[in-house]
């Protein structure tokens, strides 16, 4: 009399044999992409780097011609370090360094030390 899980080894290898085949085939692909909704996200915080960095150093500019009356070498060199600033914002988040100050990446080699109890 044969038991319930008699087949089971034969099922169990013919899965890992399917399973092992598609990590294969996939590892020469890109991974599928998902719904998009991150990527409106990723466009909207991109906009809004841009345009904020632009317009604080075109504020910042106004007011320094404002109050020193330097009309209008202020408002360019500060429209160009806002905009220099919001392209780096840019940048920095499109290559994921957008961390805080200070905090670094952890690499797969660096391991938190071990406590000794």
């Amino acid at each position: 009399m044969t038991g319930p899980h008699e087949g089971e080894d034969t099922r169990d290898d013919a899965f890992a044999q399917r399973l092992a085949s598609l990590e294969a085939e996939r590892q020469g692909k890109p991974a599928a992409k998902g719904t998009g909704k991150g990527d409106l996200g990723v466009g909207a915080r991109v906009g809004v780097d841009l345009v904020s960095g632009v317009l604080l150093g075109a504020g910042l500019g106004y007011g320094i011609d404002l109050y020193a009356g330097t009309k209008p070498w202020g408002l360019i060199v500060c429209f160009m370090l806002g905009a220099a600033a919001g392209f780096l914002n840019v940048y920095r988040f499109l290559n994921g360094q957008d961390a805080g100050v200070g905090y670094r990446r952890k690499t797969p080699d660096q391991q938190p030390p071990k406590r000794e109890e």
